[in-house]
């Protein structure tokens, strides 16, 4: 009930902020951990998280949500509506995530890209070639091997399960926005805000301190 009336509260800043154009109207913060004992979706009713999050840049909302994984979020919810309230998050940032379906949702919607595949071929070749009358082999006393290399491209994951499974900690997976554009998934290296800022994250890893 506390967070219906909040996000009542901050939807009704935006006639007060088309009326008074010329004033200044301060940033609101939603924080939320443990996400997932806390949502709710409207779907046909006028209230629900999703439509919210859709609105929440109009009346300076900077919502910012914690949840165990994207399992836990469905589990919460009714039928495909964690869809509609997954999308509404711009930003999202991947930690470790240890079961199947979250990793495969993570890894569908960091995207495909063209990726180059290596691949090898051995052949060998011989002259004068005739059978052994000890172990029943083909010999020759002249053989070529030859070996090769070639690529070819490939639509593939960006990201694969096993990406998202095996993050260390302070790693993670970011789909960012940047207000105005999308940025590609990328992968990032994490430093904890209790850790000196100075100092960069593979130090801080060589000295034991992630």
């Amino acid at each position: 009930m506390l967070k219906l009336d909040f996000e009542r509260a901050v939807l009704n800043r935006v006639p007060v902020m088309e009326k008074h154009p010329e004033s200044y109207f301060r940033q609101v913060l939603f924080l939320c951990d443990e996400y997932q004992h806390f949502a709710t979706v409207g779907e046909s009713e006028p209230t629900g998280d999703e439509k919210f999050f859709s609105l929440s840049r109009q009346p300076k909302c900077i919502p910012i949500i914690a949840t165990q994984s994207i399992s836990s979020l469905k589990s919460a919810l009714p039928g495909e509506s964690w869809r509609t309230l997954l999308q509404t998050f711009r930003t999202k940032i991947f930690l470790s995530l240890s079961d199947d379906f979250s990793t495969r949702i993570a890894s569908e919607l960091c995207g495909r890209e063209y990726k180059l595949k290596a691949s090898y071929n051995l052949s060998e070749s011989g002259h004068d070639a005739n059978v052994s009358f000890l172990t029943g082999r083909a010999l020759s006393h002249k053989a070529n091997i030859t070996a090769s290399k070639s690529y070819s491209s490939h639509h593939d994951l960006r990201f694969d399960t096993k990406t998202f499974m095996e993050l260390r900690n302070a790693q993670s997976v970011t789909i960012a926005y940047d207000g105005t554009n999308p940025m590609p998934p990328m992968f990032c290296y994490l430093k904890p805000s209790f850790n000196n800022v100075n100092k960069f994250y593979f130090r801080q890893l060589a000295d034991g301190e992630l």
